[in-house]
């Protein structure tokens, strides 16, 4: 395992309190461990620090890797998705000015 270093953990952090808050699953608010997010976490803080785009459609791309069906593209990014992409966008500026 490679050494996390105080900032990508700061990143990772950040990265779960969003999707925890924004919980598109609706899973946080039914009981689900903190850590439920945990794949599609290292996903995003993966494309943050390769300075990739977070759009809508990356959101609904990631989301679709983890939750769709593989045989299907995914779908439209949701009102929910659009909000994410803001907010890991607003991560990504900070983390890359750092």
């Amino acid at each position: 395992m490679d050494p996390v270093t105080p900032a990508y953990a700061r990143l990772r952090s950040a990265v779960t309190e969003l999707l925890n808050a924004h919980d598109l699953a609706g899973v946080i608010a039914h009981g689900a461990p903190a850590t439920e997010y945990d794949p599609e976490m290292e996903d995003f803080a993966a494309l943050i620090t390769a300075g990739g785009a977070i759009t809508p459609e990356a959101v609904a791309a990631v989301w679709h890797k983890w939750f769709g069906d593989p045989s299907e593209p995914p779908g439209q990014p949701t009102q929910g998705m659009d909000a994410l992409a803001a907010d890991l966008q607003a991560i990504q500026s900070g983390f890359l000015h750092y």
